[in-house]
């Protein structure tokens, strides 16, 4: 297995890329993808920029694909602006959830009059 660092990975977008530590026995040193199915077969949640992985992968549709995952470990910062950035997003849905009621409820009582 070779080990790399996750360049990047949307939960969204359901994939991302790895950039290897080590060229492969073809000497290719380029990102390899990574998709969503491979954390789920390795029980992992999410990906986190900087984490480090060890990873197998196999030639799909002329690029390289992660097939078998395993996490190393975590980049704490990483996990630490995930975890800070969705905080936001719940309170920001919130906050826009709480102003539609508030102005559902003018609307309702204007038109009640």
């Amino acid at each position: 297995m070779r080990q790399g660092k996750v360049k990047w990975y949307n939960g969204k977008k359901c994939f991302g890329f790895i950039t290897p530590d080590t060229p492969n026995e073809n000497g290719n040193t380029d990102d390899v993808f990574v998709h969503s199915s491979a954390l789920k077969a390795a029980d992992i949640r999410f990906l986190n920029e900087n984490d480090i992985v060890e990873f197998e992968e196999e030639v799909r549709n002329d690029k390289l694909s992660v097939t078998t995952l395993k996490l190393i470990q975590r980049d704490e910062e990483s996990a630490k602006r995930f975890q800070e950035r969705r905080a936001e997003r719940r309170r920001a849905a919130e906050a826009r959830k709480q102003h539609e009621e508030k102005s559902e409820r003018r609307g309702f009582a204007f038109w009640k009059k």
